[in-house]
């Protein structure tokens, strides 16, 4: 970002004097349109000139502060800040550094949702998964970069395209890719991301991290600009299968202001785990099973990523676990509900102002007035990407009466019951993360994996169509462009779920 500003029309002029109501008659608009642009050309380099990376030995450390990165190769990150952990800590996440989402409010620190249309806003508040980090220990340095408000996997936002650190010809994939990209860097010791169809998970495996999206529920969402609400989950991306169960253990439990967590608190197998423990004593490899879906063997997977899943499958059986063949056919239907409840909510969240009603109208820690006037005078800064996807279920809602989206769930939670089933005894299902290496930044490579929905979030979908756990790991590389292996587990089932993960990875 630089001090440029652009000059206005004179429609323009008269445009921004009725939003914020201000006299102007066309008789006056030329001489005043002058004088606008006058200012406007004056500039504002002298903010930009001015070093924020300077020391300031005065500043108090337990203040919150923030500042544009001045450094950032990878564009990774939307905001360097300070957080500090709270004063009566514990020590679970003592001397960590981590990262947010841009989507996850912190008081006091910018949130744009990765696009120019939210340039300026503030959140008033933390969002319930801020205050339960710096209560663990952790300090907050930076906000993540991010594809506009989740919507898509492309890793780029207003801020540009997010560099994968593993393979600089590469990108990160989404939405969450400046979260994966900070930790891969080592900017960061972990990072929080959001998964609506894979956006934790996917850039996680194309940056050769572990990223978890919990059972729906397990992790309150408030405080988080929702994408799909029915489908929304935040979760940790770190280098290692104990950091991301470190991490889950700061946040899971439910939060009286997020209705789907104290739902969720409500289930018969609802469990908060002792995470760490899990993972630092993992189950003997010949006790753990595994099942395989048959369908994958026809799936049009690339060369490098089938052969790392192979691999992995023989390895991990010669290792002692079992491995099963599985039969779920549906992964097409799987990709369809997921878009037609996405396309739905995203468009009835923007038509009715943010107003929280999948949330029993609780807003969270988002200050819906401020944000959605916010949002509302940027409207223009949507990229088309979004704007299509809007547009997309405004005809839904509006033409088809949201037949297809009642339809949708519907079929959700037929899926979610074959897909249990399926899991019947095994640990759980093995997938590869993403049926493609990262994206070229180049586009020679794969071009479709650039558009939602043909093939990138094929598998990890599945995940967020269920609402079950699942995580991803890496599974080696392909000249040096990394590649990840899925694990789908059962229900509030994380701390074996994690587990497993590690005794898998242990092996690969």
């Amino acid at each position: 970002m630089n001090g440029s500003t652009a000059t206005v029309t004179d429609r323009e002029l008269i445009e921004l004097a009725q939003l914020y109501g201000i006299h102007v008659t066309e008789t006056t608009v030329s001489d005043l349109r002058e004088q606008v642009n006058a200012r406007l050309d004056a500039g504002l380099e002298a903010l930009y000139e001015y070093d924020l990376d300077r020391e300031h030995p005065t500043a108090d450390p337990g203040v919150r502060t923030w500042h544009e990165p001045a450094k950032d190769p990878y564009n990774a990150l939307c905001t360097v800040c300070h957080v500090p952990p709270t004063t009566d800590a514990s020590e679970l996440l003592s001397e960590m550094e981590l990262a947010l989402k841009d989507n996850i409010s912190v008081a006091g620190v910018p949130m744009t949702c990765g696009s120019a249309a939210l340039e300026g806003y503030v959140p008033s508040t933390d969002a319930s998964v801020t205050r339960r980090l710096r209560e663990g220990g952790a300090t907050i340095t930076a906000k993540a970069n991010m594809d506009a408000f989740a919507v898509g996997g492309r890793g780029i936002s207003f801020y540009g395209q997010i560099i994968n650190p593993r393979d600089t010809t590469r990108g990160t994939g989404g939405s969450s890719g400046g979260s994966a990209a900070a930790v891969a860097a080592g900017t960061v010791d972990a990072a929080l991301g959001t998964d609506t169809g894979g956006s934790i998970r996917m850039p996680a495996a194309f940056c050769g991290l572990v990223g978890i999206k919990p059972t729906y529920g397990l992790v309150p969402l408030s405080g988080i600009v929702e994408n799909t609400y029915s489908l929304d989950h935040v979760g940790p991306i770190t280098k290692t299968v104990e950091d991301s169960a470190r991490v889950l253990a700061a946040i899971a439990g439910k939060a009286t202001d997020d209705p789907a967590s104290v739902r969720a608190a409500g289930h018969p197998d609802y469990k908060l785990g002792d995470y760490v423990s899990a993972v630092t004593s993992p189950p003997d490899a010949s006790s753990i099973r595994l099942g395989v879906l048959s369908s994958i063997d026809a799936e049009p997977i690339s060369k490098p990523v089938r052969a790392r899943y192979e691999s992995a499958i023989e390895t991990v059986q010669d290792s002692g676990m079992e491995v099963k063949k599985r039969e779920f056919d549906e992964l097409d239907t799987v990709v369809q509900v997921k878009n037609a409840m996405s396309y739905c909510e995203l468009a009835a969240h923007w038509r009715d102002g943010a107003v929280a009603y999948r949330r029993g109208g609780v807003t969270g820690s988002v200050d819906a007035s401020g944000f959605t006037s916010r949002l509302r005078t940027g409207s223009y800064e949507l990229n088309d990407f979004h704007r299509s996807r809007l547009l997309a279920g405004s005809q839904l809602i509006e033409t088809h009466h949201g037949r297809h989206y009642n339809r949708a769930l519907a079929v959700k939670d037929a899926l979610t019951a074959e897909l249990e089933a399926t899991l019947e005894g095994i640990d759980a299902i093995i997938t590869p993360t993403v049926p493609h290496l990262a994206p070229r930044l180049d586009g020679d490579e794969d071009p479709d994996a650039l558009e939602d929905g043909l093939g990138t979030g094929r598998y990890t979908k599945l995940a967020n169509v269920s609402g079950l756990p699942a995580v991803t790991i890496p599974n080696g590389q392909h000249e040096g462009s990394p590649v990840g292996l899925q694990l789908i587990g059962h229900r509030f089932d994380e701390a074996h779920l994690l587990s497993v993960a590690e005794r898998v990875g242990e092996n690969l």
